[in-house]
């Protein structure tokens, strides 16, 4: 069985999910090189229009989870330049043509694979990873693109289980083509100077990622402030990196020297080493589907806590790999906070629980590459 994913994205969690599914299948993995932002390429490092794995330096270290003979970078161009777009869409149709691919894996829905799309719209699977828009960031362009490829795709596959009803409710989708897997590790973190065991000697809090209105950052700071204020926990540091624009008003954070904002891109090298330095990671978000950053943060075995919004409840299990709180509550990011730095043996066993269950257990890579497998064997069969 022959199997094409088309990504925008290289490494984050297709890269283990390619290593999950390339023992059952001869899979071929396409990425686009655009902004780095999205995933760490520079295009104009790139001599020709596809370059193939051996050739690209960056992707090299990743050798041993993918197929680097069978993995092709594309020298990307910039949504706006439509005309330019589609003839590059249908460069990459061409070449997919000559690989003859029993199904096609997409991961997006932008123009690149358009071409594709339309050709393999019966023998296509779609990963939807937002089902739905978060607060602020429903724009146009996404909102069409998505429809164009929500008609194309008939077969799609969530990340989680929480929101198919709603999904195939809303979009008035044909419940048996639409299939449900889960995110686990993002573990290429670990190629960037590996797993550091050490126990932290002071007590981090961390939020780090793109920064915009749904991800309840003010509520975090808010939370980071009255601990400070309360004087009774000299030891404990915060931490908010990530690139975008605050909705708010962040002058009044730089006051405290408890609190560092980073607000940049964040490379994977420093990402690395602000998950290892910190004792848990917040996700104070106002909604959510399932969430790349949860995944990060257990690929060090970091506890998380975390909103009951969306799919994180499935990801984060309250208790035993983090903490779950109601969205919009400072209140409650604080007792959160307070009852893991107070209780050093339970961050241990969330550590803990984190290895059993996601490094090695039900929701390993293994199991959701089984997830794809299942679902691409369903439409192939049909």
């Amino acid at each position: 069985m022959k199997v094409v994913f088309l990504s925008t994205f290289a490494f984050d969690a297709n890269i283990s999910l390619i290593n999950a599914l390339k023992n059952k299948c001869d899979i071929y993995f396409f990425t686009e090189a655009l902004y780095e932002i999205d995933n760490y390429l520079d295009k104009n490092k790139l001599s020709e229009f596809l370059s193939v794995g051996t050739d690209v330096q960056e992707i090299q270290r990743f050798s041993e989870l993918i197929p680097l003979d069978k993995t092709f970078v594309i020298k990307g161009t910039r949504q706006i330049n439509v005309v330019k777009k589609l003839y590059n869409s249908y460069r990459i149709d061409k070449k997919i043509r000559e690989i003859n691919p029993d199904l096609i894996i997409l991961d997006s829905h932008l123009i690149t694979y358009f071409f594709t799309a339309f050709r393999y719209s019966k023998k296509s699977l779609l990963i939807v990873h937002d089902p739905f828009f978060h607060s602020g960031e429903n724009f146009k362009a996404d909102i069409l693109l998505r429809k164009l490829y929500f008609s194309l795709v008939e077969n799609k596959i969530l990340l989680n289980k929480n929101q198919k009803n709603d999904f195939i409710n809303h979009y008035k989708q044909d419940s048996n083509k639409i299939f449900t897997s889960f995110l686990s590790v993002y573990e290429y973190l670990t190629f960037y100077g590996g797993i550091n065991d050490k126990k932290n000697t002071s007590f981090n809090v961390l939020f780090f990622g793109r920064i915009s209105p749904y991800k309840g950052v003010k509520y975090f700071l808010d939370a980071c402030v009255e601990i400070i204020e309360s004087g009774q926990y000299p030891n404990i540091s915060f931490t908010v990196a990530g690139s975008g624009d605050f909705d708010f008003d962040i002058t009044k954070y730089y006051n405290y020297s408890q609190i560092k904002i980073i607000n940049k891109f964040i490379q994977p090298e420093e990402l690395s080493q602000f998950i290892k330095s910190s004792s848990v990671v917040v996700c104070p978000y106002v909604d959510a589907t399932q969430s790349g950053v949860v995944m990060s943060c257990f690929a060090f075995k970091k506890p998380v806590i975390a909103t009951n919004v969306g799919g994180l409840p499935e990801m984060v299990e309250d208790g035993k790999t983090g903490v779950i709180i109601e969205p919009k509550s400072t209140e409650s990011i604080k007792e959160a906070i307070f009852k893991l730095y107070e209780n050093p043996q339970i961050l241990e066993q969330m550590s803990e629980n984190i290895a059993q269950e996601y490094l090695y257990g039900e929701k390993s890579w293994s199991q959701s590459g089984e997830y794809f497998i299942d679902a691409i064997n369903s439409i192939i069969k049909k």
